[in-house]
This record gives C-alpha cells, sequence and structure tokens, in this order.
C-alpha cells in the first residue's frame, strides 16, 4: 500500500510521554516511529501536544490524556528545552512539525491565542535554529468551515502567521451521516483567510481527517465513496496533503481490519486511488451538475486523458444515467476492474468511476 507521509499523533509521541519529568526525556517509542518511516522511505509530520502536568501552568485542569496538558507551560523555558530537545535527537528525521493538535478544542488546548503564538514563535526559531530546511505548520483547528476558519483568522490576527510555513487543518465534515462533498465550504473558509492575512501562497495541509467514527457511516460501499471523494475535491482546490486518521484505528476511519488482519475495501479503494491519481494533472477543477453529478478533469500518467464521475445524491443500490465524451472508451472503478463504454452510455452511483481514452497499466 503506497504511503508518502505519517503523522505522529496518539503514537505515544506526546510532550507530556516523551518528557515524563523535567529534562528526562523517553525516546524509544518516537525512535521506533522513526526508523520504521526511514525504512520505508517516508516523511514525518511531528504533532506538538500534551503538556505534561508537571510542567503545565494548571496542572490540575481536565484535559485529554492527562491533567493539564491541554494548557500551556507555567514556565516557557520548559517549552524550548522540550522542542530544542526534540529537535536535536531528530534533527534530518522530522521535516514537517505542527505546532498543536486541534487547539480550537478546550480539551486539548485551554491556554488561549496569545500563549499559542509565543509557543509558536519559541519553536520555529528553535527548530529553525538547528533544522534550516524544516517546516512548521500551525496548530491544527477541526470543527467545520466556521469553527476552524474562525480559529485560524484568530491566530494569524494575533502575528502568528510570520513563524509558520503553511497551514494546518482537520478536514472532519460535521454532517452525519457525513458527506465529503462538505469538505469544500471547509477549503474555502480557509483559503479566504488565507489571502487576507497574506498567507494565501503558503501550503494548505489536512493533517487529520476520515469519515470520523464507524457509527456515522456503517456501510462499506458509502465508506468506500468517502475515502475516494474525499481525497479527490481537496486535491481539486488545491490542498496539498491529506493525512488519513487512521490506517489500523478500531473505531475512526479503519481501512485495516486488526482482528482479521486484512485490508478493508475502503483501504483497498484507497490504493487504487493512489494509482489514478499519482503522477496525474488536474486539467478540469471537480464541478457539479444540477443533478449532483460530479466530474472532474484528468491527464494520467502517460498523458491519458481522463474524467473521474460520481453522483452525491444516489447511494451505492442504486443508478443514474451519464452520457460520457466519445472520447471516453474504457472506465476503471474503485475496486481495480476495469470495463469498456458501450453506447455512450454508464451507469453511475456514489463512488467515482474513472473514465479514460485508453486503458491504464
Amino acid at each position: 500500500m503506497p504511503i508518502t507521509g505519517i503523522r505522529l499523533w496518539d503514537t505515544f509521541t506526546n510532550w507530556s510521554l516523551l518528557e515524563p519529568s523535567r529534562g528526562t526525556y523517553d525516546w524509544p517509542a518516537l525512535d521506533r516511529w522513526l526508523q520504521a518511516a526511514k525504512s520505508h522511505g517516508v516523511d514525518v509530520l511531528f504533532t506538538f501536544g500534551g503538556t505534561p502536568t508537571w510542567a503545565s501552568s494548571n496542572p490540575t485542569g481536565t484535559c485529554d490524556y492527562n491533567a493539564g496538558g491541554c494548557y500551556p507551560p507555567l514556565n516557557m523555558r520548559d517549552w524550548d528545552d522540550f522542542v530544542r530537545a526534540i529537535a536535536a535527537h531528530s534533527a534530518g528525521r522530522i521535516k514537517y512539525w505542527e505546532l498543536w493538535n486541534e487547539a480550537n478544542q478546550h480539551e486539548y488546548w485551554s491556554g488561549g491565542i496569545p500563549a499559542l503564538v509565543t509557543m509558536a514563535q519559541h519553536a520555529s526559531a528553535i527548530i529553525k535554529s538547528i533544522d534550516p530546511s524544516a517546516k512548521i505548520f500551525t496548530p491544527s483547528g477541526v470543527g467545520g468551515a466556521t469553527d476552524t476558519s474562525t480559529f485560524l483568522d484568530k491566530f494569524l490576527a494575533a502575528g502568528g502567521g510570520q513563524f509558520v510555513d503553511g497551514v494546518a487543518f482537520h478536514g472532519y465534515v460535521n454532517s452525519v451521516p457525513p458527506l465529503p462533498e462538505d469538505v469544500n465550504r471547509i477549503v474555502d473558509a480557509l483559503q479566504s483567510v488565507m489571502a487576507r492575512r497574506g498567507l494565501g501562497g503558503q501550503p494548505l495541509w489536512d493533517t487529520e481527517s476520515s469519515w470520523g467514527p464507524a457509527i456515522h457511516l456503517p456501510n462499506e460501499d458509502d465508506q468506500v465513496a468517502f475515502v475516494a471523494r474525499h481525497y479527490i475535491l481537496q486535491w481539486s482546490k488545491g490542498v496539498q496533503r491529506d493525512y488519513w486518521y487512521a490506517w489500523n484505528d478500531t473505531k475512526t476511519g479503519t481501512l485495516w481490519d486488526v482482528p482479521r488482519h486484512k485490508i478493508r475495501r475502503a483501504g483497498t479503494a484507497y490504493g487504487e486511488l493512489v494509482g489514478w491519481l499519482t503522477g496525474a494533472e488536474m486539467t478540469a477543477p471537480c464541478a457539479m451538475a444540477p443533478d449532483s453529478t460530479w466530474t472532474c478533469g484528468l491527464t494520467l500518467h502517460g498523458g491519458i486523458q481522463a474524467q473521474v464521475v460520481w453522483n452525491s445524491s444516489v447511494s451505492a443500490s442504486s443508478t443514474t444515467q451519464f452520457h460520457p465524451l466519445p472520447k471516453y472508451v474504457k472506465y476503471r472503478s474503485l475496486d481495480g476492474a476495469t470495463n469498456s463504454i458501450y453506447e455512450g452510455i454508464i451507469y453511475i452511483i456514489n463512488k467515482p468511476l474513472l473514465l479514460m481514452t485508453a486503458a491504464l497499466h
């Protein structure tokens, strides 16, 4: 299964676990991940979070993971020392840094914007003094278009933009069952803020997303449809990366079935989608027709002209007719099957199909 990069979060690498007491560092869990990344040739995004209880300005505060973990350190020197230690320990092995996880959620951050900007300023200076090629991303926000963009706007208005090389967000949609097209509103809102605050040319990364808890989208056909549409739509919008959460998580966005030790159908669809998009160029952004049919124009590797098509208003068990342009003679589904187009008609569902002017090899 082709994977380009991994994000370290929920991986026993929170600050509170890596520095259990002041100046005492516990690196084995981090080193295992870094070694795995190196052996597979993938890059690493490290996400800060979880202030140790001993360092917290509110050590009894109720937070996720550990008491006081969602508050800034009482002494900023403790933050500086940790950032310097992990940056030095991981120099050349961690390329990207996300300054905090879901910092608009009280269970992860209750310390306010000014403290977050100060920590960003310190972390950026320290990391880049050790590795000038490192890339720093904003703390991520989550919660849909309004919550995510409002948080980013506050962070940038407070001066945080001068300390980052890109913007991170979490692209979970609020609808239940989740509709992947809703991510368009999140991206539009963020790009508007970035343009207004002078960051329009910087990378925008979705550093955590999926359909969320399995109970929100229990049908496997709908999961297959979601993973493909979610990635395609963000690529169409100019989002440079989308980190799926999570490959083998047993409750959220599951692509690998741990008990059965086998890939799920949505995982197979992800792998097929990688084959479609790797080396491809988008020639026409994804757009919706009045009947909820979506189309996206591509040139595949090797110069094959292609179009991705689906209908967001039908289910996996129902179909609607679609009349491709005559130049499209083949289509490929997310299970890897290739079929010919006969008499200028195909039947589409909520799972994207790849129409091609020639077979994809």
